[in-house]
């Protein structure tokens, strides 16, 4: 058989399980499986397949059509141009996500110069103390580390499974993270920091039935799960995160589309930090979060 009928036939049986996109997916695993990218593929359609890898494809098209992840076959997630590497205890890093590493890299890199201490102005930047609340995979204190030099990064996550997880792409990707196992802010109790970013579980607990198989059968369940109005690990970040912020430091938390108001006036209800900015990502939702401490 030739690549390209092999290809669509492993297309035309993940479009008949219901699979959300399944030419992509038939192609990325024919690449997965031979080593090659999407340029060796069309190079390689009218070549023949021999019969092991007709099979070993063919195979990886179950599972999927299964409704496996994509990402827990391959091992790997994209995030920021990063490669990760995922597994079912752990989130897979969605672009979604980006939206706060791309405002949190941001707020980093553009501090004002009348911010700076005297030691700082001589540095030529201030040096941040991040926390990655609720870290998983590791995917945004990694990427905030990759492309920010001045930051010294701490990651915390209740389960243990992830914190292999995510210790293992930052040795990989080569950032130095300090990773704590705990619930929310047991792991970092007294210490204070210059920003806070989160993306904690904030789906509503009646709407995980409806999600994609992929999504509610084959993620953390401790991963997605918010609660009855999804804000319950939004409250208690409100309620503690000021303990561990330094003066005017900044919370940035990943939110549902429809969760801005509700964050903005839990936040302004608490008037503990300042008027909430709700940035929106690229598709015009509403993604995140960013407040100061007062």
């Amino acid at each position: 058989m030739k690549t390209r009928i092999l290809v669509k036939e492993g297309e035309y049986q993940l479009s008949k399980a219901f699979c959300m996109d399944p030419k992509i997916d038939a192609e990325e695993l024919y690449c997965y499986l031979t080593g090659t990218d999407k340029v060796g593929l069309f190079l390689k359609a009218q070549e023949e397949v021999d019969s092991e890898t007709e099979e070993k494809y063919m195979e990886l098209i179950r599972r999927r059509a299964e409704r496996i992840p994509l990402q827990h076959i391959t091992g790997v997630q994209e995030f920021m141009g990063y490669t990760f590497k995922v597994s079912p205890d752990v989130l897979i890093p969605r672009q979604d996500t980006e939206t706060l590493v791309t405002e949190a890299a941001r707020t980093i890199q553009n501090t004002p110069k009348e911010k700076l201490t005297f030691l700082e102005k001589l540095r030529g930047h201030k040096e941040w103390e991040v926390l990655d609340l609720c870290c998983g995979s590791g995917a945004i204190g990694i990427s905030l580390a990759k492309i920010c030099t001045n930051i010294r990064v701490t990651a915390t996550d209740i389960s243990d499974a992830a914190i292999r997880i995510a210790r293992e792409n930052a040795e990989t990707l080569r950032t130095k993270i300090k990773f704590l196992q705990g619930d929310m802010f047991v792991p970092v109790s007294g210490k204070k920091f210059d920003m806070i970013v989160s993306n904690p579980p904030y789906i509503r607990t009646n709407m995980i039935s409806i999600l994609q198989e992929e999504v509610k059968k084959h993620e953390p369940l401790k991963a997605l799960d918010g609660g009855r109005d999804g804000l319950d690990f939004y409250r208690i970040i409100v309620e503690q995160a000021h303990k561990h912020l330094k003066p005017e430091g900044f919370l940035m938390m990943e939110i549902g589309h429809d969760q801005g108001e509700d964050l903005r006036k839990m936040l302004k209800d608490s008037q503990k930090y300042t008027p909430a900015e709700v940035i929106r990502d690229l598709p015009g939702k509403d993604r995140v979060v960013k407040c100061q401490l007062r």
